[in-house]
């Protein structure tokens, strides 16, 4: 695997956000110079002549926007302009100062005509938030094409970890075991679930990446786990009990069941996910007390 110049200058935009933050801790690790930017740094990520006037950039990786992909049904434009405006200055700070861009995408595949799901499968939106992730896809390829921005896009299947709000499944769960009940919708829909500290990983592996032009990559487990046994998970992990009760509602959009083919991410980045959900899990449990 080739290494990372750390004399390299990396722009972190969305360093506050979850995984902005591991990535942040990823980099520290490698002893990689990184500029944060979001704003709590005091830069407007939306503002175009703000981005355009950051200089000293070799690499940029977009891990900004909104995140949460129920909420897109009920704010679509902000998740909409926040997702696209950003890319499209970052895109064009790397055009101007001839710098990589590593974009933080997500699933875009929608309801899976098979699993696993490699790279190939036709990407089918299921929400907003999806939506817009494959249109910042798009932007960059058409920079990567018209400009030649290298850009790498990584496709992030469910992360998890310390510091995710609870309104994801994983630290729901944690909080309902923690206090004796847990009330979700429906116990079957599959998620392919990987830590946070993997995703950071699985980015200072694409900042390696040598090429030209728009490549696209899963990151992911490669293996699914339904709500039910997330939960069943929790509860044996912990040693607690829990009344569990389910309202038997389907979320808009949902999809049955997801795994990420992740072999494109291995044999070309050299990533796999180290961590499993098994000790990710344990981890949190200790880390909050539990």
């Amino acid at each position: 695997m080739p290494v990372m110049n750390s004399a390299e200058r990396v722009l972190l935009a969305g360093s506050s956000g979850f995984i902005g933050r591991a990535i942040a801790r990823a980099l520290e690790r490698e002893a990689v110079t990184f500029k944060k930017a979001d704003r709590r740094s005091g830069i407007d990520l939306c503002d175009g002549e703000r981005v355009q006037a950051i200089r000293d950039v070799d690499a940029i990786v977009d891990v900004a926007g909104p995140a949460l992909p129920q909420l897109s049904w009920d704010a679509p434009h902000a998740f909409y302009r926040s997702s696209l405006l950003i890319t499209l200055n970052l895109l064009e700070l790397a055009r101007l100062r001839g710098a990589r861009l590593i974009l933080g995408s997500s699933y875009v595949y929608g309801v899976p005509s098979y699993l696993p799901i490699d790279e190939g499968h036709p990407a089918n939106p299921s929400n907003p938030y999806m939506a817009s992730k494959l249109i910042a896809e798009q932007l960059c390829a058409a920079y990567a094409r018209d400009f030649g921005v290298p850009v790498t896009a990584l496709r992030i299947f469910n992360p998890y970890g310390p510091g995710q709000l609870s309104d994801f499944l994983v630290p729901a769960v944690i909080e309902g075991v923690k206090r004796g009940a847990v009330t979700l919708r429906d116990p079957e829909p599959r998620r392919d679930f990987v830590h946070v500290d993997d995703v950071a990983e699985a980015f200072v592996a694409a900042l390696r990446f040598p090429h030209s032009g728009f490549e696209a990559f899963n990151i992911g487990s490669g293996s699914s786990k339904s709500v039910c046994e997330i939960v069943s998970l929790v509860m044996r992990l912990s040693g607690r009990t829990a009344e569990v009760s389910y309202t038997s509602e389907s979320r808009r959009g949902e999809i049955a069941d997801v795994v990420a083919d992740v072999s494109k991410s291995a044999r070309l980045l050299g990533w796999a996910p180290r961590i499993t959900l098994e000790d990710g899990i344990r981890a949190l449990l200790v880390e909050e007390g539990r």
